[in-house]
């Protein structure tokens, strides 16, 4: 191999994966060895001979260790969220992934591990394209918006590339307003394929109060219809608790209408009494179920996620309360949970959407944990983002642990007698209280953990018991834990 076939060779790396594989090629092919120990012998090299293929190829490249850092844009075979568009990129496969497929962007780094990042940190904006004229390669040329560094890279076959191949006509440009928020629709409809909420032609009714949440719902769950091929009926209802409720549920229809989707409203008859919003609550879940439809889709978001893991802290609850809610529990799904409101709203007012506010959230107790969430976000940046991924987190353990417990359940439970307490004793305290709520599953009051914990301390003796609410106990008969309503004397 001469000089300059090396030369070429060498000129087109563009990537740690190239560099390896061409360091394995000359650990192989005593040829392309010799021209590179050549090579880096005429440039002082005295030790060539005695080095890897790969650092050949490096030191023919001045990639050594002194100079490892490197302006071009990324080039890893990961998954990314573009820092422009905010769209998430998949791994690029056969050809790796330097730049967003929607909006072209890179950045002015290099991450590749072992390497260290160039320090701009820039956005790449492509400046123009080229086309090939025997291969119909696109070529995309960029210039960093920081420090202005220019380059250039091969297209995607999956690029956005402007049928004009005007860069002035990429998404990013000519989109005024929050860029999470401009990327709204495809991260929504990523969310709905990649957790597999529903299948094409099944039925969803998308539950539509009027305020911000559901209304974007409607409208993104509408525009994103022809990808996720959900047949979508919008429902609305008047729980007579307000005096604009009615007319509320008269401006769901007529967006529902505007966007062509089946529109359904009822009015719940609610009776005065205690407990009125969680009545409200379970009568609006009738409702809904009695459409018999395949999934039910709710505007519960990132933010709603925070809040309820917030709210069942302040509680005291475990995992099993902490986990939040999961974007599947069918028939129930929530296409937005990955969202933050603020997001939301942006693209509300981008869209120009109509909405209402219910006055009675800000007098609730979520009302007012909602209140201190800009608080607890001023003590510690990225509060909400954070307890979100706490109920995740804790959700995924809680699964395990769920699993964990149905497979003791059948060591320690017998039929007709109860929980063997001498193989309960056994178990993990964790998975003891887990073994003791499936035993009190059937009681009328809400048993609360630290009534269960009792059961971790107490010396039962025959005849014994814990109370429990709803006029129940825990019962020790000499073997077995059983769980049920007193007995009368």
């Amino acid at each position: 191999m001469d000089l300059a076939e090396l030369e070429s060779l060498l000129s087109g790396l563009r990537s740690r994966g190239e560099v390896k594989r061409l360091g394995a090629r000359a650990d192989r092919d005593p040829g392309l060895r010799a021209a590179l120990v050549s090579l880096l012998r005429s440039r002082g090299v005295e030790d060539a001979a005695s080095l890897p293929g790969k650092k050949l190829v490096r030191r023919a490249l001045d990639r050594s260790s002194d100079a490892q850092v490197r302006t071009n844009p990324i080039h890893r075979d990961e998954a990314f969220r573009c820092v422009w568009c905010d769209a998430e990129m998949a791994p690029g496969g056969a050809q790796v992934r330097d730049h967003c497929t929607q909006c072209l962007r890179s950045l002015h780094v290099d991450v590749v591990p072992g390497d260290r990042a160039a320090g701009c940190g820039g956005v790449m904006h492509p400046t123009g394209f080229t086309l090939s004229d025997g291969t119909q390669t696109i070529t995309i040329a960029y210039r960093c918006g920081r420090c202005g560094w220019t380059h250039a890279v091969r297209a995607h076959p999956d690029d956005a590339i402007p049928p004009s191949l005007d860069p002035n006509d990429l998404p990013g440009r000519r989109w005024k307003g929050a860029p999470r928020a401009r990327a709204l629709p495809k991260r929504v409809l990523d969310f709905i394929l990649r957790q597999r909420l529903w299948g094409p032609g099944d039925r969803v009714v998308v539950a539509v109060s009027g305020g911000v949440d559901s209304t974007v719902l409607m409208h993104l769950l509408a525009e994103t219809a022809g990808a996720h091929r959900g047949r979508l009926e919008i429902v609305s209802l008047d729980h007579q608790l307000r005096d604009d409720a009615a007319q509320e549920v008269e401006s769901v229809g007529a967006q529902a209408e505007a966007l062509g989707l089946p529109f359904y409203s009822a009015r719940l008859e609610i009776p005065p009494g205690p407990d009125l919003y969680a009545r409200a609550r379970e009568s609006r879940r009738a409702a809904l179920l009695s459409r018999g439809a395949d999934r039910i889709a709710t505007g519960h978001h990132r933010t709603d996620q925070a809040e309820t893991v917030l709210h069942h802290l302040l509680r005291g609850s475990g995992s099993r309360g902490l986990r939040g809610m999961v974007p599947l529990a069918v028939p129930w799904c929530r296409p937005l949970l990955d969202e933050p409101r603020d997001v939301l709203v942006d693209w509300a007012k981008q869209r120009g959407l109509r909405w209402s506010e219910d006055p009675s959230n800000a007098r609730s107790q979520r009302g007012a944990i909602r209140a201190l969430m800009p608080q607890l976000d001023a003590l510690h940046g990225g509060a909400a983002t954070a307890l979100a991924r706490s109920g995740r987190l804790l959700g995924r353990e809680d699964d395990f642990l769920r699993a964990f417990a149905e497979q003791r359940w059948a060591a320690v439970f017998a039929p007709e007698r109860g929980l063997l307490v001498a193989s309960l004793r056994g178990e993990h305290p964790a998975i003891q209280l887990r073994l003791l709520r499936r035993l009190t599953v059937g009681c009328p009051g809400t048993v609360r953990a630290d009534q269960l914990e009792a059961f971790l301390t107490w010396q039962p003796q025959r005849g014994g018991a814990l109370p429990l609410p709803g006029g129940w106990s825990l019962r020790f008969d000499g073997a077995y834990l059983s769980a049920g309503p007193n007995k009368s004397d």
